[in-house]
């Protein structure tokens, strides 16, 4: 037998043993941290969810305090710290706490919530402050960061189609005073503008400040249909003439 062949086959025979303890040992190892890792995973990802969940409960209740205590900005950050020392570094022997202060002082090691979170139903904390008409949270999210081109889970609505289907007239103009062009953008779902929203709701208030804004009253959906045409169907007849007087002194605007 050759040398040459006798090499190749302890290559071979090499080889083969070498698989059989990869295959025995390794996969054992690796199922073991997987398997270990999946499950620390599956919980990190329940605790952010209900955290999130929590956040965004607290906001439809308008339970601000909580809000600004676990939301990821600078300030409430400081204001986290500044009363879980004060807790910490009260007199001995005092035990009354503020009950409002209490679940805070109780979760103070909870991780913050940013700003742009979404749960796993694809709520944001702007969505929800519109929809709940929490003016104050809504102004604190805007300030720090908040995407302004966020979508309503459900009807696929920007920001400001959200505030004029839920007729929040001064979220209309918190959002537009920060960026008009949301005036314009529709549905994905039905392409219907935040004007063809208030005009179908009957807000007039909310109409004209779009139109302020630079809401294009001739924008059609995806079905063809304009603000005028909805208002003439569902009979809004202030709206029309609104929409009318607003076509009619921008003409050379929206036909050239």
């Amino acid at each position: 037998m050759s040398k040459f062949f006798l090499f190749k086959r302890n290559k071979m025979i090499l080889g083969i043993i070498l698989l059989f303890f990869s295959q025995i040992m390794f996969p054992i190892t690796f199922k073991y941290d997987t398997g270990e890792n999946l499950v620390t995973k599956k919980k990190e990802e329940d605790t952010k969810e209900r955290q999130i969940k929590s956040l965004l409960d607290a906001i439809r209740k308008h339970n601000n305090k909580y809000v600004q205590f676990y939301l990821a900005i600078e300030k409430n950050i400081k204001n986290r710290k500044g009363l879980l020392e004060e807790y910490i570094n009260r007199p001995a022997g005092v035990y009354g706490v503020d009950l409002n202060e209490s679940s805070l002082i109780a979760g103070g090691g909870a991780e913050l919530v940013d700003v742009n979170s979404k749960s796993k139903d694809g709520y944001t904390p702007i969505i929800v402050a519109i929809e709940a008409r929490n003016q104050e949270i809504l102004k604190l999210l805007i300030e720090n960061g908040a995407n302004l081109y966020e979508r309503h889970p459900i009807f696929n609505r920007t920001t400001v189609g959200t505030a004029a289907y839920y007729g929040n007239e001064e979220a209309v103009e918190t959002l537009l005073k920060k960026d008009s062009r949301l005036a314009n953008i529709g549905s994905t779902v039905d392409g219907w503008t935040p004007l063809e929203d208030a005009t179908l709701k009957a807000n007039v208030e909310i109409v004209k400040m779009l139109l302020k804004y630079g809401a294009n009253p001739t924008l059609t959906d995806k079905h063809g249909g304009t603000p005028m045409d909805m208002a003439t169907k569902f009979g809004k007849g202030e709206i029309v003439k609104v929409l009318r007087d607003h076509i009619k002194a921008n003409r050379s605007k929206y036909y050239k």
